[in-house]
């Protein structure tokens, strides 16, 4: 009777080139020696061939939903929303920052459920018998409740919340800020928060805890901007209007953003409303805005164009 030698387990599973493919042959080479070293050959190949094909069958008959989901409304992607599938508890996923989720499950019949704060929730029933792709829209959730009031966060939000020296401003709070000479400025807000001081009376530039304004990461969507202001500093490059998001971070900043010292500013543009064609503006003593978008092929493709023009040269000449 023939037993597996340690010799013609080396000349059947010592494959690749170079040092990755010797690693891996090392490491399948000690597995296998280990379970079937003390059997016989017809046995131990036998069983092999076994868990191969057990591992083979078990990984075809697992697939792929994926898709993203988007407000029902304007098409925006909505981050975080979170996919949870009811007869699996323990399985779900969230967004990226893109609004696209992925999820891999086995093959059968699930409901999926589609929520995200603020909207309905929705429940998908899928037979996944391959990769699929599901793109979902949400709706807003309205609500009739009785009058309430509205106050401010929690006494203990600044020790208590997980995002330490982290906060984010949301386009509506910017408008309800005054602004100077009526311009609304996302740079010249960030210095009205703790820890931030303004570089200069009406300068746009801002220091963060005692740093340089050199020491300021500031990015548009996911792009460093250098030069965040312009007018020798009276306003900065970022149109309002067309802001979706922005956060200011003056403590433990991520990895990712490098080795910038004193804060990290993330700001993200609308993507374009994906339904109907929508135009704002704005008149100021020094400035006016305005802005475009609309859908180029509703629910695919959108535009937004955003336009800012200072009037302040026609009084200095």
């Amino acid at each position: 009777m023939s037993y597996f030698t340690g010799k013609k387990i080396e000349e059947k599973l010592f494959f690749g080139s170079g040092k990755s493919g010797h690693v891996k042959a090392i490491e399948l080479y000690n597995s296998f020696v280990k379970i079937f070293y003390p059997m016989p050959l017809k046995i131990s190949l036998s069983m092999i061939l076994l868990f191969l094909s057990h591992w083979v069958c078990t990984a075809q008959n697992r697939f792929t939903v994926r898709g993203y989901i988007k407000d029902e409304t304007t098409g925006e992607d909505l981050i975080g929303a979170t996919v949870l599938v009811e007869n699996a508890p323990m399985s779900g996923t969230a967004t990226n920052a893109y609004g696209f989720y992925s999820l891999t499950l086995n093959k059968g019949i699930y409901n999926l459920h589609f929520q995200y704060i603020g909207y309905n929730v929705r429940i998908i029933k899928i037979d996944l018998m391959s990769d699929t792709l599901l793109n979902i829209e949400l709706a807003q959730r309205t609500y009739e409740i009785n009058n309430i009031t509205v106050a401010a966060k929690r006494a203990d939000n600044n020790v208590s919340s997980l995002d330490i020296g982290d906060i984010k401003l949301h386009p509506k709070e910017i408008e309800s800020i005054p602004a100077f000479f009526g311009e609304r400025d996302i740079l010249k807000t960030i210095q009205l928060t703790p820890g931030v001081k303004p570089a200069g009376e009406g300068n746009s530039g801002y220091y963060v805890r005692g740093g340089g304004a050199g020491q300021n990461l500031i990015l548009l969507d996911e792009a460093p901007v250098y030069n965040p202001s312009h007018l020798l500093g009276f306003f900065s490059v970022f149109n309002s209007d067309a802001i979706k998001d922005a956060s200011l971070m003056k403590g433990s900043i991520p990895a990712r953003y490098g080795g910038r010292a004193s804060s990290v500013m993330d700001i993200v543009m609308k993507d374009g409303n994906m339904k109907e064609f929508r135009t704002t503006g704005n008149i100021g003593l020094i400035s006016s805005s305005l802005t475009m978008e609309g859908p180029i092929v509703k629910d695919t493709g959108s535009f937004i164009v955003s336009a800012r023009r200072t009037y302040a040269d026609l009084f200095l000449l």
